[in-house]
């Protein structure tokens, strides 16, 4: 689907907003602007700072996978910076003019550092875009915005009929896996996205070591990716959790500890198998559909001292998804893989809003009409029908490729806004 002609000319775009810098929300930028996009495309400090480092490793991804299956790649990394030179950071809250009559404003989401929902006003009319939005309270960044006098919301649904289960649930899960590997003097193997989910760890971890709830194990973080990104939380303090600024601040600092090791190169990496356990080991990719946690998992999944904790959502047909569903054996690279590991996981340290967060936003914004999108069909429709209900607010789950026309009247005491001067 991604190597498809986009449904638009990308050539008639004016602007163009990141909600934040998770790969499924920004991958085909590069592409957008190889087939025409010359506007402006904004987004927060953090997420401008996240885009190439993002856009760097999709590109690498796409590129491997291109060589597998000896097809050209969407694009390539060379042609990444061309499309960042596009870019322009705007803060939260900061209005701008992007077309005569047309205003936008990014609001903090609560998701991921720097993840931003957009408002735009159209002669007065306000619709309200989440993108993804967080949960309450979030791990790691600051509480979200509540933006008022909402026309038009259009709401993701992704988790719209499930409910997480409580962070301090995980946290007790994560610290358990590490006692039970001390004991059993085994790897715990930890696939984790780079963005988000390996900063939360991080943080738990170091809050545990801290006050001596765990054992002292070696622990690697096996993910350049996922360093790379741990820089841009700690150079953008404030657009994290009062706690988290304070310790970033002191000698807490919540993303490194005794015993964390940060392999960058291959050689590093490498030199993990020689380490005796027990060792924890945090690599990405967060599904086991590539990264450095494949060689990991080929070398210890065989093992019944290993431990495997997954902690994050696994699609369907994913190879996180086969191992949390018991298979017993995978195949790996060609390779036959048994599974003797214990296979446990949690989800309560999705950075995702639930569907009590998400009806919560829905009632405090108060929106005159919600569309609900970003979400597989059930959840959708469950969210919607929950808003509908409960709320009293009419709600739409518009079908893939509909087109809705909205009404934007010159509202009441409407005043054309001045971006050069604020007013």
């Amino acid at each position: 689907m991604n190597a498809t002609t986009f449904p638009y000319d990308p050539a008639s775009i004016d602007a163009l907003f990141f909600t934040h810098a998770h790969a499924d929300h920004i991958g085909l930028f590069p592409k957008l602007v190889a087939d025409g996009f010359t506007g402006k495309a904004y987004a927060t400090p953090p997420t401008k700072d996240l885009l190439p480092i993002m856009l760097e490793d999709t590109a690498h991804l796409l590129l491997d996978e291109a060589r597998r299956c000896n097809e050209n790649p969407l694009y390539r990394k060379e042609d990444v910076p061309r499309a960042l030179d596009l870019v322009e950071a705007i803060s939260y809250t900061q209005k701008i003019t992007v077309a005569p009559h047309i205003t936008a404003t990014l609001y903090n989401a609560g998701h991921i550092i720097g993840s931003a929902t957009v408002l735009l006003e159209i002669f007065g009319t306000r619709i309200l875009f989440t993108g993804d939005l967080g949960r309450v309270p979030a791990a790691l960044v600051s509480e979200r915005d509540i933006p008022k006098d909402i026309h038009y919301l259009v709401c993701e649904s992704v988790y719209g009929n499930r409910v997480h289960e409580p962070f301090e649930e995980s946290e007790q899960v994560l610290l358990g896996a590490v006692e039970k590997t001390a004991t059993k003097k085994g790897t715990l193997l930890i696939p984790a996205f780079s963005l988000e989910r390996t900063q939360i760890l991080l943080e738990v971890l170091d809050r545990a070591v801290t006050r001596k709830a765990i054992p002292a194990l070696p622990v690697f973080l096996d993910s350049p990716l996922a360093a790379k990104v741990t820089e841009v939380y700690r150079a953008n303090p404030e657009y994290l959790r009062e706690d988290i600024r304070k310790r970033l601040a002191s000698s807490d600092e919540p993303f490194t500890f005794p015993n964390l090791s940060v392999t960058v190169t291959s050689d590093e990496s490498r030199a993990i198998d020689a380490v005796p356990a027990p060792k924890i080991i945090i690599a990405g990719a967060g599904m086991s559909h590539g990264g450095r946690i494949r060689k990991h998992e080929m070398k210890h999944l065989p093992q019944k001292t290993t431990t495997l904790l997954l902690v994050g959502y696994q699609v369907a047909g994913s190879l996180g998804r086969r191992l949390k569903d018991g298979a017993k054996e995978i195949t790996m690279d060609g390779a036959i893989v048994p599974v003797r590991a214990d296979v446990i996981s949690t989800e309560g340290f999705s950075a995702h809003a639930d569907r009590d967060d998400l009806m919560d936003f829905v009632e405090q914004v108060k929106p005159n009409e919600v569309f609900i999108v970003l979400g597989e069909t059930a959840s959708a429709t469950f969210l919607a029908q929950r808003i509908n209900g409960f709320l009293g607010i009419p709600t739409t789950v518009p079908r893939e490729g509909e087109v809705i026309s909205l009404e934007f009247r010159v509202q009441k005491n409407y005043q054309p806004f001045d971006s050069s001067t604020g007013f």
